[in-house]
């Protein structure tokens, strides 16, 4: 998600991971300072930083954006593990994927607000796309039934293939006018 704001005139972009990791408020500093001012913390431009152990982020230019450090895969079910679950580890910081016995599944799933499936879900879906950026962040989709209702949604998670380029300096604006038009001599000259 991307937000948009402003401060004192100044325009702020922010790019915030899907998962809504951060919930902080970013806002540029003074004019003499270079840098971006994230929960009441000061970052130098070009600064990266952690604010959780799941994201990590980049100050520049008065704003910042994040990419996630913790994989924001689906796992879809496979001979050797056909009941995947995505649990939290004490002690670790993101969550990881356990298989389920067939009873502790049936038995999670009967606890459950919603009704249990007739009969397992025929599992279909496509291989992720290709990322929406070829630097920085972007978003890779995929067509998956892998879900408590076994309906076919589209997902999406992000990606980075690398980090962009730093942009070049940008050229001063030229402010005269055209400049001397010569005029055009015929073919035959």
């Amino acid at each position: 998600m991307i937000t948009e704001a402003s401060h004192e005139g100044k325009r702020l972009l922010a790019n915030v991971p899907i998962s809504r990791l951060l919930a902080q408020e970013a806002r540029p500093v003074e004019d003499d300072e270079e840098g971006c001012e994230v929960n009441g913390r000061l970052y130098r431009d070009g600064e990266v930083f952690q604010p959780s152990c799941k994201v990590q982020c980049h100050c520049l230019d008065g704003g910042f954006n994040c990419i996630p450090l913790c994989q924001e895969d689906v796992r879809l079910p496979t001979p050797d593990c056909p009941y995947p679950r995505r649990v939290e580890i004490p002690g670790k910081c993101c969550p990881e994927w356990i298989c389920e016995a067939r009873d502790q599944h049936l038995l999670r799933d009967a606890r459950a607000v919603s009704p249990l499936l007739p009969s397992p879900c025929q599992e279909w879906g496509t291989e992720w796309s290709a990322c929406s950026a070829t630097c920085g962040l972007g978003f890779a989709t995929r067509v998956s039934n892998q879900n408590r209702y076994c309906r076919l949604e589209t997902q999406r998670r992000l990606c980075m293939l690398r980090p962009c380029p730093a942009l070049p300096a940008a050229f001063p604006a030229v402010s005269e006018g055209w400049g001397e038009l010569l005029p055009l001599g015929n073919a035959s000259d």
